[in-house]
């Protein structure tokens, strides 16, 4: 047993940095050579942006094959996680680079960049709403600015992929700042609504409708 166990010490010491856990929790699925299995697609061109989001927000590891979950919180440890996306950098280079964003782009830019792009799918407040075909565009809420702009970027999911020529990097980061603010009550929202609502359009349309029909209700007593 103390063999076994040098053996192994000895392996991943001679391993290429992260190729242990990317074996360990990524491998069955995409395989050792990254190209993918019957479980997973290819990582090869996958980019660093769009394995940091899938790790970051707990998508994954995924616990069933071809089910990506929501976003449920990191399930590994930073260091893990860098070394993966250092390992499969290495191998397969290429794709969407992490972006760089700070909070400091222009809010009120954002907000417009939101509405013109975002808020279809995600809503007026950012609190998500269905897509159709029992899809669901998840809340932005309780997400980093980084996350925000890896998303954009690299199209996670049904969501469209948003390239520099979409949305420049000064539009990225005035967008990610607005959705980022909206937490910390620095940004106003389009319409003031509750932010437990998905779906706030739907709710205005039947308090219009019962408006109406209480005054038609109205005009018919009188």
């Amino acid at each position: 047993m103390t063999l076994a166990l040098g053996l192994a010490a000895v392996l991943a010491l001679a391993s290429p940095p992260g190729q242990l856990p990317y074996a360990t929790y990524c491998a069955s699925c995409h395989g050792a050579d990254l190209r993918g299995t019957s479980n997973g697609p290819s990582l090869r061109n996958a980019g660093a942006a769009s394995v940091d989001f899938e790790l970051v927000t707990g998508r994954m590891p995924a616990a069933v094959p071809w089910i990506e979950v929501g976003h449920r919180g990191q399930q590994l440890p930073d260091a893990t996680i860098k070394a993966i996306e250092a390992y499969v950098a290495s191998v397969a280079p290429g794709g969407t680079p992490i972006p760089v964003v700070t909070a400091g782009g222009d809010v009120a830019n954002g907000r417009e960049v939101y509405v013109e792009n975002c808020r279809h799918c995600h809503g007026v407040d950012a609190d998500g709403a269905s897509v159709g075909g029992a899809e669901w565009a998840p809340s932005l809420h309780r997400t980093s600015i980084t996350q925000v702009a890896e998303a954009i970027r690299v199209g996670p999911g049904q969501m469209p992929r948003f390239g520099a020529r979409q949305l420049d990097d000064r539009a990225l980061r005035d967008v990610a700042t607005y959705v980022f603010a909206l937490d910390r009550r620095e940004a106003t929202p389009r319409v003031p609504v509750a932010r437990d609502n998905p779906v706030p359009e739907g709710l205005f349309g039947w308090l219009a409708i019962g408006a109406l029909a209480l005054a038609a209700y109205a005009f018919a007593r009188h």
